[in-house]
């Protein structure tokens, strides 16, 4: 009798074990004490929604695309391609994203946090001419402004404000036709009045960006502010250094806003996260030792589980110094154009030479064309090469999945999950 007692009570803890597994792997809702990370595949640009252990919920750019800036070859751009809008073009990527928001967190009531990286409008936006009028604030709806105007923004933190004057006076610099920027700013105006509170990243420090509904709960969990403009984290307390100047990044009165992405780590228990926008680690070929950010950076952060890929792979990032710091066990690429990634990027990640272990890469959309261009070693070196990435962390932080989600007829849905993986 005793040995069938512990005969089926191993059973019960062995299927409830199971069943608690194929809850985290098939189940898109959120649950206290996890953490979901979505990488939004809209093929338009860049977006990630967090759901934080408590609820705080926090997004991290949402980009609009042109697809004339692409089209024939009278375009800047010929002969690249955007991915297709993503599930289709029935919606712009703000709606998109807000619908997708909706499904995963239903609750959600405004975004705690929004950060944009830097002023693309690959991470913020685009103006088209049937782009929406907002109904205040004279403001076009697109990317993040349309976003902030369908769900409420508590806070939105980007690499400038609120004087927004590094490395020139970006309100006299940014005054192209349509300017995303010019637009941003009256989507702050207005929406100031209402409540926004707009600050700069606060770089070295994790009191800035902090879980609202329940922090004392979770005492492991902060995000460090790594990069903003110029200002690097140094890894020790909350000591910064000036790595770009003004004087050295303008040339001609001109400059790139790539290298001046702000960067954040996030971390619970023993897990660890990084993004970092668009910024750079390009070294030599004339290039001046501020266009490496990567270094530095990584340097400061250290080892981490999971990193999205600087500037969606471009061959200007990712070099092997980020590597060998970061060392992640994950990786996540953030594409939407058929040069996504760099040939000598995807070299790097899958040398076991910069760094020893699985190499496990996901991507939100790469293109066949690309496929086609860089074969079968390409291919082979990814997990997953399209559909929303989400990364859930389990509760405590020790252990995560990445789970593969598509929209199908309107309705997310997980088609494949890898892991768990453990934190180190």
């Amino acid at each position: 009798m005793k040995k069938l007692s512990i005969a089926l009570f191993t059973f019960f803890i062995y299927t409830f074990a199971i069943a608690q597994e194929n809850n985290d792997t098939t189940n898109i809702l959120w649950k206290e004490g996890y953490m979901d990370i979505h990488h939004i595949n809209t093929g338009r640009g860049v977006c990630t929604f967090f759901i934080l252990p408590d609820g705080t919920t926090m997004m991290v750019d949402a980009g609009d695309m042109d697809d004339t800036y692409y089209a024939g070859p009278d375009s800047r751009s010929w002969p690249l391609t955007v991915t297709p809008a993503y599930p289709d073009n029935s919606k712009n990527s703000g709606e998109w994203i807000v619908d997708y928001m909706k499904q995963v967190y239903p609750q959600v009531k405004q975004i705690d946090y929004a950060l944009i990286t830097h002023f693309h409008t690959d991470h913020m936006g685009v103006i088209r001419p049937d782009s929406k009028l907002a109904l205040q604030g004279g403001y076009k709806l697109t990317g993040i402004t349309q976003v902030g105007d369908l769900v409420p923004i508590k806070k939105l933190i980007d690499r400038s404000a609120p004087n927004y004057n590094f490395p020139l006076d970006l309100n006299k610099y940014y005054t192209e036709e349509n300017s995303i920027f010019l637009n941003y700013q009256k989507f702050i105006a207005e929406n100031q009045k209402k409540g926004l509170k707009a600050e700069g990243l606060d770089v070295g420090n994790s009191d800035q960006l902090v879980l609202i509904k329940n922090k004392k709960k979770y005492p492991d969990f902060h995000i460090t502010g790594v990069k903003s403009s110029g200002t690097i984290w140094t890894g020790v307390g909350n000591q910064t250094q000036e790595y770009i100047t003004a004087d050295s990044i303008v040339k001609k009165g001109k400059f790139n806003e790539n290298p001046l992405s702000l960067a954040i780590k996030l971390s619970y228990g023993k897990f660890d996260y990084f993004t970092g926008g668009d910024n750079t680690g390009l070294q030599g070929y004339g290039l001046p030792k501020w266009f490496d950010t990567e270094t530095p950076m990584a340097k400061a952060v250290g080892k981490v589980e999971v990193t999205t890929l600087d500037h969606h792979g471009n061959r200007d990032g990712t070099n092997e110094n980020f590597l060998s710091y970061l060392q992640p066990q994950v990786v996540v690429e953030q594409t939407w154009c058929s040069d996504h990634p760099g040939q000598e990027v995807m070299h790097r990640l899958l040398s076991d030479h910069i760094y020893k272990g699985e190499k496990n890469i996901f991507a939100t959309n790469i293109q066949e064309v690309t496929k086609h261009t860089l074969g079968y070693w390409f291919t082979k070196g990814y997990k997953s090469m399209f559909g929303h990435v989400i990364v859930r962390v389990l509760p405590g932080g020790n252990s995560f999945y990445v789970l593969i989600a598509e929209t199908v007829n309107g309705k997310i849905q997980i088609k494949k999950s890898f892991g768990p993986y453990n934190s180190n």
